[in-house]
């Protein structure tokens, strides 16, 4: 009686750890969270370098024991920096994959397209380089962003575009999109309010190739500047065509572009002389995040020989430490503890603090920049 007795608790304590071991097992499944970036079409570009950018931190994040002591997941959908394809993508995240949280969506338009959904599905989203203002003065307390704002890096700008760096007259070339005409509406007010003036504005395509015709307008607007606002590509595309012309004249490309993917993509010559609204320069990260910014662009050469746009691997590196450390302050998956998480957000990030206003937005650190001997060199740093 005594060994059967002994066996019953035995094959007892034998059931009782196998129904514990399959749930200690889950606990260590990847804790997955999604990000929408374009991998194709006009702005793939941007998106693979922010795509860099998150995997560094990715692996970093997992080298340091992951999130609630669980490895850390990216799920990415293709937007395509389309409205409809990235609300068809943050439809499958959240509806497929039960993702707590998502990144995205690269392009203001396609942000702005799919903020209804998490607010309607109750899920937050890091907004990571949409730039138009009306991203966060919709006042949705599912978004949060981190990169700019239009009219803000217009308010950055005004005491150096015409007093400090004497633009007077500036005809003005951008993508006709959220992003762009919000662009083109900051600059031409910050420019008249400071005594220049905005005396055209070209719009183009997002997929424009030859860029001649406007160039040509311009050229003969009698205009002393002229401010670019379009993707690593375009701009690459407009800075040929304008040496091709033989114009001659200040350029100034908006919305953090990289000086160094530029340099790779159209030429020293091409990209020289021109300034730069930065929020990431490699030669100048915020105090004390020099080693980590050397150790983050090191990593993405070895995934990228062709081409350094550091100022999108920036911010997608900044996107999954704040999303990870989110998670972790609130100690569950749950989506409105992330939400909550979030908003109590102080990360000390490469591309500077990321602290969240009222309107779930952080002001990042701003600087002029200009391209010397194909070096992007910090003219102003406007603000830390």
């Amino acid at each position: 009686m005594r060994k059967m007795a002994l066996f019953g608790c035995c094959w007892g304590i034998l059931i009782a750890m196998l129904a514990i071991s399959p749930a200690l097992g889950q606990d260590k499944k990847p804790l997955a969270i999604g990000a929408v970036q374009p991998l194709t079409g006009w702005a793939a570009l941007g998106g693979k370098n922010v795509v860099a950018g998150m995997k560094i931190a990715l692996e970093k994040v997992n080298a340091s024991g992951g999130v609630l002591g669980r490895p850390l997941e990216l799920i990415i959908e293709d937007g395509k920096a389309d409205p409809v394809e990235s609300v068809n993508a943050v439809e499958k995240l959240i509806r497929r994959d039960k993702v707590p949280a998502i990144i995205g969506c690269w392009a203001s338009s396609a942000t702005l397209a799919a903020m209804p959904i998490m607010e309607r599905s109750k899920i937050p989203m890091l907004v990571e380089t949409a730039t138009a203002p009306m991203i966060t003065d919709k006042k949705n307390k599912w978004v949060f962003r981190f990169t700019s704002n239009n009219d803000i890096d217009g308010l950055l700008m005004g005491p150096y575009l015409v007093p400090k760096l004497g633009f007077k007259k500036a005809a003005y070339l951008a993508v006709n999109n959220d992003w762009g005409r919000s662009m083109v509406k900051a600059v031409s007010e910050i420019m008249k309010k400071t005594g220049g003036e905005v005396v055209m504005v070209e719009y183009c395509g997002g997929a424009e190739a030859n860029f001649t015709p406007m160039l040509t307008r311009i050229k003969n607007a009698g205009a002393d500047t002229m401010f670019i606002t379009n993707t690593l590509n375009g701009i690459a595309l407009i800075l040929k065509q304008y040496h091709e012309l033989g114009m001659k004249m200040n350029l100034f490309i908006t919305s953090g572009m990289s000086v160094e993917e530029l340099v790779n993509l159209a030429g020293k010559e091409a990209v020289e002389g021109s300034y730069f609204f930065e929020r990431f320069v490699a030669s100048s990260p915020p105090p004390g995040k020099e080693k980590e910014s050397q150790e983050m662009i090191a990593a993405y050469k070895k995934i990228f020989t062709d081409g350094f746009a550091y100022a999108d691997v920036a911010q997608g590196f900044d996107s999954v430490q704040i999303m990870a450390q989110a998670i972790q302050r609130a100690g569950t998956p749950d989506p409105p503890r992330i939400r909550e998480a979030l908003e109590k957000t102080d990360y000390p990030g490469v591309s500077g603090r990321v602290k969240f206003d009222q309107n779930n937005h952080s002001h990042p650190r701003c600087s002029i920049t200009q391209a010397r001997n194909g070096v992007n060199t910090v003219v102003y740093i406007l603000k830390e």
